[in-house]
């Protein structure tokens, strides 16, 4: 029995998707955690077991409010506890998904126009590939807490993909299934509050050919998924993002509006020449009047404003553009994250629209003239390994916390947020080393250069004070750190009882005890329901062998935190053996 040309293309098409995937994500399975990973992985006790499973979330991470991503963690982390590579191999199966869906749905779409039918098979191919291969998408796949980006997208795709089979015979079992899916995406992140309408334009763009004969045909689908707003609107409740990253930037709903229009003209950009992808927007530039809008945002706004008659006029273009923008939409205008006006992740799905907008639209060009069509092919082979090198060079970026933020602070030198994660990073690799060696002190002083340019560039980040001390004291000089905190404690009152405290530690350590003992007494005076400096109080009376004084520090230290099990012990120690 033969296989003709359209078998094997059938076959073929979707293993070339996969290979190229596999190739381009091969170098990113053993980057650690960063950024957000801590809050929404590392420290979150919400995926410590599949059962029982608690909702909603305790407090602010990148996943709270978002059960389905959270559940999709918890089964990683019954798997390997906290060892990263199964995080990140799940991250990849889900793009790799994601892409064999948009392989399917183009293809699907395409085989009902006589203009693209006999190509269907190869173009879906080729725009899935050159979109899995992009470098843009890496932050939703290499960066491991925004699974909720390409998860969401996943039950997106998968959505409009049911809708597209529910027009077939077993349209009940399809129907249902898009109704499950759209719940799904839901539960994963509030881009898909658009998929309904989205999924309903499709249908009339490319199935029923009007609103109204869709409704009529599917209106169980639809108001199935509606009914799945419900899970948005229990997210939003629910869900603890406001003040998960960064510093307060106090940006008004129109401000934001405005700073967006900037921002897609970036994410637009990158999309067509991805070769400075950055990790962390912080110091965006916000829009604070209309004069700030770039003339690419207002182009962008134009565009914007003419996908609406686009899809009466010419629909299948308006669906794309209805696509980019939607999609865009609820974390780009509706529902702003103020710490975060940029963010490369929510360019995963709407890139999609920008490739097969480029890829279906330059085919139906050049498709005029055959002798285009060798050139074309090997120009998009090109572009493929090209995008491809690329992202395993971002890959490679991500490989450490330490090059991840270089790369970040060298692209953005004004991001104060990146600044101190840079700073963490040598902090922590100082720690890793054997304390006062070589390797050690060059970490630390890597450390503290980090954090002294954030107290330049923002003096109001306080804990950067402590982090610099601390650098200082790995680096071998305690007296940088004391002199630091007695700078400090004029400057930021707000903190002074914590500047006691620390030192206090630092001329306790020394062996300074009258001193130590005068700023946990000042720290005690600045803030009264502070247990610290009474527990590292009862330490001085301790040493001092003045038993009674110890007891009395650890009592009013428990008192004021019942749950503090150290001071809790020691003092059970202490009413046992009185010395």
């Amino acid at each position: 029995m033969s296989v003709s040309k359209s078998d094997s293309a059938r076959w073929l098409a979707p293993l070339i998707v996969i290979l190229v995937s596999i190739v381009t994500y091969s170098n990113s399975f053993s980057g650690p955690f960063v950024f957000d990973d801590a809050a929404a992985i590392q420290q979150n006790p919400q995926i410590r077991s599949l059962i029982p499973y608690k909702f909603p979330s305790d407090g602010p991470t990148a996943i709270a409010g978002r059960p389905v991503v959270i559940f999709t963690f918890a089964i990683d982390y019954a798997i390997s506890q906290l060892r990263v590579e199964p995080y990140h191999v799940t991250n990849f199966l889900i793009h790799l998904l994601t892409a064999w869906l948009l392989y399917a749905l183009l293809r699907q779409t395409l085989l009902r126009d006589d203009r693209f039918a006999g190509s269907a098979t190869w173009l879906a191919a080729m725009a899935a590939t050159i979109w899995v291969a992009h470098p843009l998408d890496t932050q939703s796949v290499t960066y491991i807490a925004q699974r909720s980006e390409s998860l969401a997208s996943l039950f997106f795709l998968a959505t409009i993909y049911c809708v597209l089979r529910a027009s077939g015979s077993a349209g009940r079992w399809w129907g249902a299934t898009a109704i499950l899916a759209c719940a799904l995406g839901m539960g994963s992140k509030e881009i898909v509050a658009v998929a309904p309408i989205l999924a309903l334009l499709y249908d009339r763009t490319f199935l029923a050919g009007t609103f109204k004969a869709a409704l009529r045909l599917r209106w169980k689908i639809y108001a199935g998924m509606a009914a799945t707003w419900i899970l948005i609107i229990l997210s939003l409740h629910t869900g603890q993002r406001e003040t998960m990253v960064g510093y307060h930037l106090g940006i008004s709903t129109l401000d934001y509006a405005r700073t967006e229009l900037n921002v897609i003209v970036r994410y637009i950009r990158l999309a067509f020449w991805p070769t400075d992808l950055v990790l962390d927007y912080y110091d965006w530039p916000i829009a604070r009047q209309w004069s700030d809008v770039s003339w690419q945002g207002w182009l962008v706004f134009v565009l914007a404003i003419a996908t609406v008659p686009a899809i009466w006029v010419k629909p299948k273009l308006g669906f794309l553009g209805a696509c980019f923008f939607f999609i865009l939409a609820p974390t780009s205008s509706i529902l702003p994250i103020k710490q975060e006006a940029a963010a490369e992740q929510r360019m995963y799905l709407p890139l999609a629209a920008i490739v097969v907008f480029v890829v279906v639209g330059g085919w139906a060009l050049l498709s005029r003239w055959k002798w285009t069509r060798l050139p074309a092919a090997l120009l998009d082979c090109t572009l493929i390994v090209c995008l491809a090198r690329l992202t395993m060079i971002r890959n490679d970026q991500y490989s450490t916390a330490i090059g991840i933020w270089q790369d970040t602070v060298a692209k953005r030198p004004n991001n104060t947020r990146a600044h101190v994660n840079l700073g963490e990073a040598w902090a922590q690799l100082s720690i890793d080393f054997a304390p006062g060696s070589p390797e050690a002190i060059a970490a630390a002083t890597q450390a503290a250069e980090q954090f002294q340019i954030v107290l330049v560039l923002e003096p109001r980040v306080t804990h950067a004070i402590f982090a610099l001390g601390q650098s200082y004291e790995q680096m071998g000089n305690p007296r940088a750190a004391e002199d630091l905190y007695t700078e400090s404690l004029p400057k930021h009152p707000e903190i002074a009882a914590d500047l006691y405290v620390e030192r206090g530690n630092l001329r306790a350590r020394r062996e300074d005890g009258a001193d130590a003992e005068s700023d946990f007494q000042a720290a005690i005076a600045a803030n009264p329901t502070d247990p610290e400096p009474h527990y590292f109080l009862s330490f001085l009376f301790e040493q001092r062998q003045d038993w009674n004084r110890a007891r009395e520090e650890l009592e009013k230290t428990v008192k004021l935190s019942p749950r503090y099990k150290d001071a809790a012990e020691l003092l059970a120690k202490l009413r046992t053996h009185p010395r």
